[in-house]
């Protein structure tokens, strides 16, 4: 009798575990109905909604010697930033190993060259592994600051979330550069910040427009001025396409822009004498103290009247 007791309790105990482990699966299974999905490659991630890509993420490129993403498209698949590398009678090649589409780049830190692939801003791991969950995808990279001996002379902690949001998709990137035993000092020129390149139809010789928060209109017209945003899209069929580059509001001084009619939108907040031709800047992080920066990037296909939702992107992030 004692003998079956046992029996008919171990029976009892696998019985629980067995549907908790059930449970267990079931939890998973609903988490891969997001319309979201991570392709891994060498060196890079395709982000996919609804198996459709939607963006690349290159963290090991042999030629851009900086993590950034490529290949942005519109919910139809329309393609918003140049194609990388460029395409030979499609894309003009200029800047072809710098500009990849998106980009977080310094052309002075310490004197050292981070846009120009002179140093390198190299990837060491994700400090929170690219995952997907209802409301998009999102992970963390830990990245080493190396200079063009070899050295390195602090890091970057950067986090990108990427959502959809009404008419587009919307990519929140923040970055916390951190000094390390000695001291960062970001220099003055038009090469530091946030950077996109669109695609070659978008651009203003093309047909294309970029205007800014303040209404300015033209390349010409809204470089060297802050804003608060700036937009750089192209009506055709009465269809707009276009990119919106945000600089955070909370960033440590807001963003000139650099803007080019060959498709070039640049937020900088490091180039005082560049852009107004006053005293030079010179960011100072102390060692073992950071900077943190946050850009958010918007890319959308719309009716040509319509308007976008620029309150919702502006707070999009702040929680985190």
């Amino acid at each position: 009798m004692v003998e079956l007791r046992i029996q008919f309790a171990f029976w009892i105990l696998f019985l629980v575990c067995f549907a908790n482990t059930l449970g267990q699966e079931t939890a998973l299974d609903l988490g891969s109905e997001s319309p979201w999905a991570i392709q891994k490659d060498t060196g890079k991630l395709i982000l996919k909604e609804r198996n459709q890509p939607i963006l690349i993420f290159h963290y090991q490129d042999q030629q851009c010697l900086r993590p950034f993403f490529s290949h942005a498209r519109t919910v139809t698949g329309k393609q918003v930033t140049r194609n990388y590398p460029p395409l030979v009678g499609v894309d003009p090649d200029d800047h072809a190993s710098m500009h990849g589409g998106i980009w977080l780049g310094f052309g002075d830190i310490n004197s050292e060259d981070f846009w120009r692939n002179k140093a390198r801003i190299v990837h060491k791991q994700f400090s929170k592994e690219p995952a997907v969950s209802a409301a998009g995808i999102a992970f963390e990279s830990q990245d080493d600051l190396i200079d063009s001996k070899g050295n390195s002379i602090g890091s970057i902690q950067q986090s990108y979330h990427l959502t959809r949001l009404e008419l587009g998709y919307c990519l929140v990137w923040t970055a916390t550069l951190i000094a390390g035993s000695m001291p960062l000092v970001l220099g003055d020129q038009e090469e530091m910040g946030l950077g996109v390149r669109v695609a070659t139809d978008l651009t203003e010789k093309n047909g294309g427009a970029v205007t800014s928060s303040h209404g300015t209109t033209g390349a010409k017209e809204t470089w060297g001025k802050t804003a608060d945003w700036v937009d750089y899209s192209k009506v055709s069929d009465g269809r707009r396409i276009g990119v919106l580059l945000v600089p955070d509001a909370g960033n440590f001084k807001p963003s000139w822009f650099h803007n080019r009619d060959y498709g070039l939108m640049v937020a900088n907040s490091f180039g005082n004498k560049a852009f107004t031709q006053g005293a030079p800047s010179a960011v100072r992080i102390e060692a073992d103290q950071s900077l943190k920066l946050r850009y958010r990037i918007y890319w959308y296909e719309c009716g040509a009247q319509e308007k976008l939702p620029i309150q919702r992107i502006v707070k999009l992030g702040d929680a985190k």
